[in-house]
């Protein structure tokens, strides 16, 4: 339905697709399975480069991951 505001038309009430709302649903699982298997990722090189003495680099990765985390998760 199309409503007059202000001397705009403006959509209101319309319906998406139930295809595309599933579709959507569907990215969004997977772009948050993505970014499970990188967390996990991310976890361990922190966790095997500080076993292997590697401090300096632990913390690299460590601030690299977070910064993902900060930018693509929020």
């Amino acid at each position: 339905m199309l409503e007059a505001h202000n001397g705009a038309v403006v959509a209101s009430q319309l319906r998406g697709s139930r295809a595309a709302s599933r579709g959507h649903a569907h990215a969004h699982m997977w772009w948050n399975v993505l970014l499970v298997v990188i967390g996990i990722a991310g976890i361990s090189a922190v966790v095997v480069t500080a076993v292997m003495g590697l401090t300096t680099e632990a913390l690299i990765i460590a601030i690299f991951t977070g910064a993902f985390f900060s930018r693509c998760a929020c």
